[in-house]
């Protein structure tokens, strides 16, 4: 556990340097380009998606030079994960295209994976002065205090589900067999930390050409939301991959807070 209390301690550290980077103005004057994706479709990057990478790994590798680093705008096909010790995992935004319109649906993942499992996680959003943060076995904290998972009272079951999927006749079907209403929220994290916060029961992704999950979109996410007593799975029921080659998930998932059955929902939205 030492070695996870000091990569958490160097993750703060770093929080501190990339909140006072961000401005407003940094985030609606950003220029974009397009790139070739790691799943091989084109999207947006922006300079501040290179520039905050950048600050990223050379933070990181001042204080553990040993340990690589696996970041989406440095990815080349091929990469892999080692099969044995830890490896920090970047994305250095999650949700450039809501961030190059100025929304507020997009975060920072930082982890450190060891032998494949994720270890420590922390997920930044400056633009709204939240930070989430866990070791695991040690529960997560926002922004200083412990978030401990209450049952919903009421009629709360709201499923997190981006925009343009609530749109497809095909899958707005299969959202509604599982008696959840559709909340529109863009990325992979903010669905997630609209779980933690308690917004929705559940968040989830379709399979879709061209899409995928990354492991730099879930790495740090997984981590946090089983620690606050939640599970995150492919839609098909079978872990999020860690193994050394599955970089690219392109599978679909789900995610859950702990009080919904996770399996009964899979099953539904089959």
């Amino acid at each position: 556990m030492e070695m996870e209390k000091r990569i958490l301690e160097a993750f703060h550290a770093l929080a501190n340097v990339l909140e006072t980077y961000f401005s407003f103005e940094r985030q609606i004057m950003a220029t974009a380009f397009f790139k070739t994706g790691a799943n091989g479709s084109k999207e947006i990057v922006t300079e501040v998606d290179r520039e905050v990478e950048e600050i990223c790994i050379r933070f990181l590798s001042s204080f553990f030079p040993k340990i690589p680093v696996l970041a989406e705008e440095h990815y080349n096909k091929g990469d892999i994960i080692p099969h044995e010790g830890w490896v920090f995992i970047i994305d250095p935004i999650d949700g450039t295209s809501e961030f190059s319109r100025g929304s507020h649906e997009w975060s920072i993942s930082l982890s450190a994976v060891n032998n494949l499992s994720s270890q420590v996680g922390m997920l930044l959003m400056p633009q709204d002065n939240l930070r989430f943060s866990a070791c695991r076995g040690t529960g997560v904290i926002c922004n200083g205090k412990e978030l401990v998972a209450k049952e919903p009272i009421g009629n709360k079951n709201k499923i997190a589900v981006s925009p343009r999927q609530i749109q497809i006749s095909e899958f707005k079907t299969r959202i509604k067999k599982s008696g959840l209403k559709p909340i529109p929220v863009s990325t992979l994290t903010i669905k997630i930390v609209s779980i933690l916060l308690e917004r929705v029961e559940a968040g989830m992704y379709f399979p879709q050409d061209g899409k995928s999950a990354n492991i730099w979109d879930y790495a740090a996410a997984i981590l946090l939301l089983e620690e606050f007593g939640g599970k995150m799975t492919s839609l098909d029921g079978s872990p999020m991959p860690f193994s050394k080659r599955k970089i690219i998930h392109k599978d679909g998932w789900l995610a859950t807070n702990g009080f919904c059955s996770h399996d009964e929902l899979l099953r539904k939205l089959q």
